[in-house]
């Protein structure tokens, strides 16, 4: 219909062939097969050019219609879609790849109004960029504020990663003693602000006196432990097996603080936060269910 409309407009097979941008041969040869199809001849062709027969003229009234028609379409299905609300997420270090994938699988199935962007950032940062709007949702290692929702993710278990070369790399598990005297590089307050004062504790309840090197790190552990000479860095188990992947990651025994995972939202947070919230939640249930009929799955985390 287009190739019709065309020749129609310009009164020519050549010059409607040269605003179309193909051979004339071609635009004539596509205008007969319509022609035959029709039965009908849709122009007089001549020397001077070509002229719309009385068929012609009515098929060219019909076509323009379908063609306006069939031009406005993607304007009417546009008006009629919602259009997508943004829902940021911050994502702090340390989370299994493996659930942050299923994650970002599960909004895009589930919730397909929602224009999802992750933020990576730690925690502390996330509540604050909450507090400021500038976030929707929050997945923080701390604990959250009393004026926000707030659920519990995880609560998996901290331990420590010994360089390959150490004699407590050997060790089939590892206790607090055993960090006596140690170089343990921990995050710093400014990213998990009550681990410190947790693990602080615990070793002074334990007797211990490792040497803690605080220090802010995020991508580079095996970095930053080898610049700060440590014999040990504490992780979780996700970041270890990422970073650290020949170091001997082992959960600490008897250090009683786990690294919990909460999701956590403003009060007044939009409803296409709350279904947001619900596929999170619902991703790492998931996945702790299927972790739990894996074959070995502990000794596979801690080795």
């Amino acid at each position: 219909m287009r190739y019709v409309l065309a020749v129609a407009r310009h009164g020519s097979f050549g010059r409607a062939a040269e605003a179309l941008l193909i051979a004339q041969p071609s635009l004539s040869r596509q205008v007969r097969d319509v022609e035959k199809e029709l039965g009908e001849e849709l122009f007089v062709r001549g020397a001077s050019g070509a002229t719309v027969t009385a068929a012609g003229r009515v098929f060219v009234a019909h076509a323009r219609q379908v063609v306006a028609m069939a031009d406005s379409i993607g304007e009417v299905v546009r008006a009629e879609t919602p259009p997508r609300e943004l829902v940021q997420i911050g994502l702090p270090p340390g989370l299994s790849t493996e659930w942050t994938s299923e994650v970002a699988r599960g909004l895009l199935r589930h919730v397909p109004g929602a224009d999802v962007r992750f933020v990576e950032a730690g925690s502390a940062e996330q509540l604050r960029l909450l507090t400021q709007g500038r976030l929707d949702v929050a997945v923080v290692h701390q604990l959250p504020p009393a004026d926000t929702w707030s659920a519990l993710l995880a609560s998996d278990p901290l331990g420590v990663a010994v360089r390959p070369d150490h004699p407590l790399a050997s060790a089939a598990s590892y206790r607090l003693a055993d960090l006596d005297q140690l170089r343990v590089l921990v995050h710093s307050r400014d990213q998990i602000p009550t681990q410190q004062d947790g693990i602080l504790a615990a070793a002074s309840s334990s007797g211990i006196s490792p040497v803690w090197i605080f220090a802010r790190f995020v991508e580079h552990s095996r970095a930053c432990a080898e610049a700060a000479e440590a014999d040990a860095v504490l992780v979780s188990s996700h970041t270890a097996v990422r970073q650290l992947p020949d170091w001997a990651w082992r959960p600490v025994q008897d250090l009683g603080q786990p690294m919990n995972t909460w999701v956590v939202r403003r009060n007044d947070a939009r409803d296409v936060v709350a279904l947001v919230i619900g596929v999170v939640r619902a991703s790492r249930t998931r996945l702790d269910a299927e972790s739990q009929t894996r074959p070995d799955a502990e000794s596979q985390r801690e080795d």
